[in-house]
């Protein structure tokens, strides 16, 4: 059985009977977007560097905490006075007010350490910024046509219609960048829990090199950014219901032991992985995360 984000674990058996989870990428979350809404609606996409849209309905001024995740987000703000385009950078610990205090909002969430297509400034240039998208990004996007329209769907499907456009004219990557996206793209893909000298190995440069290289492009270390996926990992495990102790799934997700996870939670999110368990139990974190295709919407 692969697992997926709707499946809920109520004890370890549970969890190591879905050891093949890693077969379903992580859809890095910024929790605090759906708990402190009146409604968020989502759905995965996992193509062209996307990890998945959003839609956002709050009330007027109501602002949100955002949390590492390794990604860009391209946030889409609509009121009377038009849209405003926002470029999302990550968080490097959990951040307060990145939002703006527009009621109805769109996002699309970047695979972590993807650099969107037409996005003309560094990752690392962004890290605890929220700046308008305009200024750093390809003017052939026409924000104007976003902007008329209204549900999650149709915006879904105008995004992807100028980014695709974008896709198939953008040059291959070599040299730093090629280095740079592999080793995110292995990072990614074992949640963090790889060594530097295995990335070195299986790239056949130094483990200094991609030190350097990582540090230009994304603003801090290789082992950061792995960090930072361990615990979105942990978080999404968290969300969807795995119940038991930490020290148990702890080492499961890679962790050495209780307390580097629990120092982790702190550092990056401010609270314990007991305390973080409440707040989306209490929030009911699972029943407002509502997925497009869930309620009958296709892309």
């Amino acid at each position: 059985m692969i697992y997926t984000t709707s499946h809920r674990f109520g004890t370890r058996n549970d969890f190591m009977e879905t050891k093949n989870w890693k077969k379903d990428k992580l859809r890095a979350s910024q929790p605090f977007f759906v708990l402190d809404s009146e409604s968020f609606i989502q759905e995965s996409y996992r193509k062209m560097g996307i990890s998945h849209f959003y839609m956002i309905r709050k009330e007027k001024g109501v602002t949100f905490r955002a949390i590492p995740d390794g990604c860009i987000d391209f946030i889409f703000s609509y009121s009377e006075d038009g849209l405003k385009a926002s470029v999302l950078g990550t968080p490097l610990s959990a951040k307060d007010d990145m939002m703006g205090g527009d009621t109805d909002m769109f996002g699309v969430r970047f695979l972590p350490g993807v650099r969107p297509t037409g996005l003309t400034v560094k990752l690392k240039d962004l890290a605890d910024m929220a700046l308008p998208l305009k200024d750093f990004y390809t003017d052939e996007f026409d924000f104007d046509g976003l902007y008329k329209l209204d549900d999650f769907i149709s915006r879904v499907r105008f995004f992807l219609s100028q980014y695709k456009k974008l896709e198939k004219r953008e040059p291959k990557p070599y040299g730093k960048e090629a280095l740079f996206n592999a080793v995110c793209d292995m990072i990614y893909h074992t949640d963090g829990q790889i060594r530097i000298s295995d990335l070195a190995v299986e790239t056949s440069y130094s483990e200094r090199y991609i030190r350097k290289v990582f540090m230009e492009e994304m603003g801090f270390s290789p082992k950061k950014f792995c960090s930072i996926l361990r615990l979105q990992r942990a978080i999404e495990f968290i969300n969807y219901g795995y119940d038991e102790d930490t020290a148990d799934w702890a080492t499961d997700l890679g962790y050495y032991d209780q307390s580097q996870c629990i120092r982790d939670f702190r550092r990056y999110l401010g609270m314990t992985p007991r305390q973080y368990r409440k707040l989306v139990r209490d929030g009911d974190y699972v029943g407002r995360a509502v997925y497009a295709h869930d309620i009958g919407l296709k892309i």
